[in-house]
């Protein structure tokens, strides 16, 4: 299930080089001179992911962006780390299907569903496990937090946690390894190696009819969570939330395929058959011409060359209604909404510029040789007789 190119690569997973655990490391050296001698040294390490908190510079990217409202029903947000093998670096149970299952889950809370956040010293975690609550952390795991550094901490109702939760075997779709070609992008940027992992919700963005809500993206840990054995007396489940933001949703319409797909062609029909829409053109005059969505067909007969437009550009992608002496502009407004949208990516753009710079060149040698009935090749072979003094030619 992996897919590259020569910009962009995809993998299902990346296992660190060592995994979280506690190692011996030996030591050797043995000496001839001056007597024959051995000498070893042993020491103990420990690679251990942070369980509690997460830098921010080691996120690469959220999605959507913090402290953004929108319509975002139909959304799946995301988060980028800098860090390629992070989501796998413990190994908390078995494979799945031959996939190690991550240690980290996302999961999006509404404003609406009963979630407590508060922040607490790391010297004060202990304090919180209480009766009625689940908190599974352990006592005396291995931290690179400090006594006084904040940890968010995160409560909700029984019920949401039973809501929001992905299950164990969904764990390894949520999460991913890419790679992106970064030479193109600005200097601090372009700098890293170009390898992230990316850790999707498992659920949309909550929203609500006629009004905004805040929801909040919780990165947690799974460890301990996914096993079923909450008992029966906790009515609340309580998180250490490594990294959180928040967006405003508010539903503006149904955001289902089908709901979609039905409001595609409905506008079409309408803006086809009765909607105009205010055009100015290139020479300054204002007029009125027919809009539809490019999804839907337009039956009416095609100019090439109208008005002297290459089909190449915008204009040439204008359609001529002679019965009603008006244009059409819908394929070429999805004409040049298709160049915006390539432009803006700038790798692809600079491949753009420099293919128009090589067809202008070519385009220019060529002119050049009918007018001086001299070919490029031959017109350099001269210079450089030129050039060595020879007057021969």
């Amino acid at each position: 299930m992996n897919f590259q190119d020569q910009d962009f690569k995809l993998a299902d997973y990346m296992k660190p080089a060592i995994e979280e655990g506690r190692y011996n490391i030996t030591g050797k050296q043995t000496v001839t001179l001056p007597v024959p001698d051995a000498f070893q040294i042993q020491k103990e390490i420990c690679v251990a992911a942070n369980m509690r908190t997460l830098a921010d510079q080691d996120v690469f990217s959220v999605y959507p962006s913090p402290e953004q409202q929108g319509d975002f029903a139909g959304t799946l947000p995301f988060l980028v780390l800098s860090d390629q093998v992070y989501p796998w670096i413990r190994h908390w149970r078995d494979d799945i299907d031959g996939w190690p299952v991550p240690w980290l889950a996302l999961i999006v809370v509404s404003g609406e569903e009963g979630a407590e956040e508060t922040d607490v010293k790391n010297s004060e975690l202990p304090a919180l496990k209480e009766r009625g609550v689940f908190f599974p952390p352990k006592e005396g795991e291995v931290t690179f937090c400090r006594d006084d550094d904040n940890i968010h901490i995160l409560t909700v109702p029984k019920q949401t946690y039973q809501n929001i939760m992905p299950e164990a075997a969904d764990l390894p779709w949520l999460t991913h390894v890419k790679f992106v070609d970064l030479s193109a992008a600005e200097d601090p940027v372009a700098e890293r190696d170009g390898w992230f992992s990316t850790v999707i919700a498992n659920r949309f963005v909550p929203s609500y009819e006629g009004r905004c809500v805040k929801s909040t993206v919780h990165l947690i840990a799974v460890d301990g969570y996914l096993d079923g054995n909450i008992p029966a007396d906790c009515d609340r489940v309580r998180f250490i939330s490594l990294y959180h933001w928040s967006v405003y949703s508010e539903k503006t319409q149904d955001q289902s395929f089908v709901a979609l797909m039905d409001g595609i062609a409905r506008d079409s029909r309408v803006v086809k058959d009765q909607s105009l829409k205010l055009h100015y053109l290139r020479t300054g005059e204002k007029t009125y011409s027919r809009y539809h969505s490019p999804l839907i067909p337009y039956h009416a007969e095609r100019y090439d060359n109208l008005g002297g437009e290459e089909r190449y550009t915008a204009d040439g992608r204008l359609i001529y209604d002679a019965q009603n002496g008006i244009l059409d502009i819908s394929y070429s407004a999805a004409f040049n909404l298709g160049r915006m949208i390539s432009l803006s990516r700038r790798t692809e753009a600079e491949k753009i510029v420099a293919w128009r710079k090589e067809q202008a060149l070519s385009e220019h040698l060529r002119m050049l040789d009918q007018a001086i009935g001299v070919s490029v090749t031959e017109l350099c072979e001269i210079c450089e007789k030129l050039s060595e003094g020879d007057g021969t030619l």
